[in-house]
């Protein structure tokens, strides 16, 4: 065997083993570090009761356009609640929020398109066909949780 032919039988076997090394990792998925302010804000929006993403989004917006009349746990004591009549419904009552449909139909044509007072506005105007999908994603979650 010649010096030449040495040399490159040398980088050749070098150039395997780095591959070889190399692929050992694959496959393998390497474990990102928490980032701490991502994760207290996931927890945040999820908020308590391990929320779905759904579920949170329907919360954030349930607050800002639901909670003055249903407080802010949708137990119909919102600030505003003592004002209407009928009251606004207890939606942590799994009967209140069964089904989705309805849940829909108020939030989107107001409730009284169901018979209700026409106190609750008709959010469909203002509010996308997704973000309505959340707050029925959220008031049925109020309805799963065990009533206070």
């Amino acid at each position: 065997m010649t010096g030449t032919h040495r040399v490159t039988t040398a980088i050749a076997l070098a150039g395997c083993g780095v591959v070889l090394v190399a692929m050992a990792g694959c496959g393998r998925p390497t474990p990102q570090p928490g980032d701490p302010l991502f994760d207290a804000i996931r927890a945040e929006e999820r908020g308590a009761g391990n929320l779905t993403y759904a579920e949170s989004q329907g919360r954030t917006l349930f607050g800002h356009y639901c909670a003055t009349c249903h407080g802010d746990e949708g137990h119909g004591d919102g600030q505003n609640a003592s004002n209407l009549e009928p009251p606004p419904p207890d939606l942590t009552v799994p009967k209140n929020v069964s089904d989705p449909a309805l849940v829909r139909r108020v939030i989107a044509e107001g409730s009284a398109a169901v018979g209700r007072s026409a106190l609750s506005p008709p959010w469909g105007r203002s509010l996308s066909r997704l973000e309505i999908d959340y707050l029925v994603a959220y008031c049925q979650a109020l309805g799963r949780k065990p009533a206070k």
